[in-house]
């Protein structure tokens, strides 16, 4: 059925669109940020969230609808590992975008160290969790957990 292919499509483009995001946030936050640096990571870390969404969506519509079936998913333990480390990246995001969030972007502005380390360790987490999620899929689809 061409509507199952279209959403998971839709679902491996929005990971691949999350991991990508992920991985330019990493880079580009620094200590030291101009305006123009300030505003590209804001838009990053929006992209990042309208990717999350969509991986959201389209795998719920996946469980549910088109897919193997709820039950398939429900009774499988890589899919509850799947959900709880997805939801822990997502956790993680938070303190990082409330940090952007904050900045007014007219100015070059200095991070202090503090606060640096601690939305780089969140950075570094997220980076370091994602990989599993594509693991946890894989073993799930193949019928595992």
């Amino acid at each position: 059925m061409i509507e199952e292919a279209l959403v998971a499509w839709l679902h491996y483009l929005s990971v691949f669109a999350l991991a990508a995001s992920i991985a330019a946030e990493l880079a580009l936050y620094r200590r030291e940020m101009s305006a123009q640096a300030q505003t590209i990571l804001r838009r990053v870390d929006l992209g990042y969230g309208l990717a999350a969404i969509l991986v959201l969506a389209t795998g719920l519509v996946r469980v549910f609808w088109l897919g193997k079936g709820a039950s398939y998913y429900a009774q499988n333990g890589f899919f509850w590992a799947l959900v709880v480390l997805f939801a822990a990246v997502g956790l993680l995001s938070i303190p990082p975008t409330i940090h952007y969030l904050r900045w007014k972007g007219e100015a070059p502005i200095t991070v202090d160290a503090r606060r640096f380390r601690h939305v780089r360790l969140h950075l570094i987490l997220e980076a370091a969790l994602f990989p599993l999620l594509p693991l946890c899929a894989v073993l799930m689809a193949r019928g595992y957990g």
